[in-house]
């Protein structure tokens, strides 16, 4: 399979230009100096020789004589044109760049010329004022200098020749060679003129530079580029001063001592990276971390046993405060029915929650509170607390097991009113449970028998305001 062909033509710029100059036109009438014009163009280079040019145009130009009477013409002219262009001198190769070019200009285009002209009589008899503006097409030639400037801009003198097709091509001074005066059968248009040129064009779609136009670079630059990349790489070398298998020219080390392994920079390896090369570590991969002998031999201390590791667990573990048990408890209440304090098949499942945290934690104790409601007496209110504290203790001791002495009987009556009303209130009439903090058992208070269970025919009711 052959290689693929690399093409030596670089991306470049375009040219674009603006122009000014003095046409005049050589006819049947003579010119009279200076005319103007002016126009732009833009340029595209097909290779380093050729390249097409879009020109647009407009002309004023007079012509007059004054001999054997006064003839005169005006004359308007636009157009727009598309030239070939040859750089005529690119062909010699010692420099980069050309500094001057030599154009050859060769084009078509299509015009509109408007003559007016006075006392030049035409073949339908007409001596003025004015032919009408016409549409013709038009060949041109011309030859032109550019001096490069800069590498964005350069500066060209030309001189282009055009000349009309078809009936109109002797109408541009307006005479049509109707007597022996006749110099030509075609008026041709002068324009020597001044171009200022700029290139234009960043970066190619690949990214890379564009040159200047091809016109303006050495056909070989590329060529030459490419054959000094060339000669600046070195020249292989395949020495080996110390048969490590790494030539000197990349060896980093090329003195390594005999036999020693070394990496792909001729480096002598050190496997373990620590500091002593391979070649004269006993302990070519010790273990990380430690340090090492003169010989690359590692400092590991002697292995822990089984018994040593439980020893440090258990140490571990007695380290561990774990919080106090129950600290951050919420232990549910127990309410009652209006004046009685045997306990409810409905409340049987918070006694039950109580109970299953006395139970798993053996050194935890409570305090059982007791409340009222404030419809009886002060004196029958602190009784009948106390007897709701008291079932409440019963019911753990008898159902479950719990110890008497870690459940501390407590009281209040109903001076903690959990909801603040004189009248009947389930809420009120309840025991709290909670964490024991250093509290002492309480003694019955003083009255008679307060409050009915099922356990007893007791019958009474205390009222506030009967004093009992």
């Amino acid at each position: 399979m052959s290689a693929p062909y690399r093409s030596f033509t670089p991306k470049d710029q375009w040219e674009l230009g603006i122009h000014a100059g003095v046409p005049f036109i050589l006819g049947d009438v003579d010119s009279k100096f200076p005319g103007f014009g002016g126009g732009i163009h833009v340029r595209k280079a097909f290779d380093h020789i050729f390249s097409v040019r879009l020109v647009g145009m407009y002309a004023q130009t007079k012509n007059e004589e004054t001999s054997p009477v006064v003839r005169n013409s005006d004359n308007t002219w636009i157009s727009g044109s598309a030239q070939l262009v040859a750089a005529l001198n690119n062909f010699r190769f010692d420099k980069p760049n050309r500094k001057i070019l030599l154009n050859g200009i060769l084009g078509i285009g299509v015009n509109n010329f408007k003559t007016d002209y006075r006392n030049i009589q035409q073949l339908s008899g007409a001596s003025g004022p004015s032919l009408d503006a016409t549409t013709n097409a038009h060949v041109e030639v011309g030859l032109g200098l550019a001096f490069r400037v800069t590498k964005k801009f350069n500066i060209g003198i030309e001189h282009t020749v055009s000349t009309v097709f078809g009936p109109n091509s002797d109408l541009l001074d307006s005479d049509q060679n109707i007597d022996s005066r006749v110099t030509t059968s075609r008026d041709v248009l002068h324009y020597p003129h001044l171009n200022l040129n700029f290139n234009i064009g960043g970066a190619s779609k690949e990214g890379i530079a564009r040159t200047e136009p091809m016109y303006w670079v050495n056909p070989l630059a590329e060529v030459s580029t490419a054959i000094t990349a060339l000669e600046a790489r070195p020249i292989y070398n395949p020495t080996d001063t110390d048969a490590d298998g790494i030539i000197d020219d990349i060896d980093v080390e090329d003195n390594s001592p005999a036999g020693a392994r070394v990496d792909s920079k001729g480096m002598t390896l050190d496997s373990d990276g620590d500091k002593v090369a391979d070649y004269m570590d006993k302990e070519p991969y010790s273990p990380p971390g430690f340090s090492v002998d003169a010989q690359g031999v590692a400092s590991v201390p002697k292995p822990i046993s089984e018994d040593d590791v439980n020893r440090i667990v258990d140490a571990k573990i007695a380290a561990i405060k774990f919080p106090e048990p129950g600290g951050q408890w919420f232990l549910p209440m127990v309410t009652f029915k209006d004046n009685r304090y045997d306990i409810e098949y409905g409340e049987y499942e918070k006694l039950y929650n109580i109970g299953t945290v006395l139970m798993q934690n053996p050194s935890l104790k409570v305090v059982a509170i007791g409340h009222t409601d404030k419809r009886a007496s002060e004196a029958y209110n602190n009784v009948l607390s106390y007897n709701r504290s008291k079932a409440t203790i019963d019911f753990l001791v008898a159902q479950y097991g719990v110890s008497r002495d870690r459940v501390i009987l407590n009281w209040v009556g109903e001076d903690k009113s959990l909801i603040p009303v004189e009248g009947a209130n389930m809420m009120n009439r309840r025991v709290e449970f909670r964490v024991a903090k250093g509290e002492t058992e309480m003694a019955r208070p003083e009255g008679k028998e307060a409050g009915k269970s099922k356990a007893t025919n007791m019958n009474m009711k205390g009222n506030k305001a009967s004093g009992f």
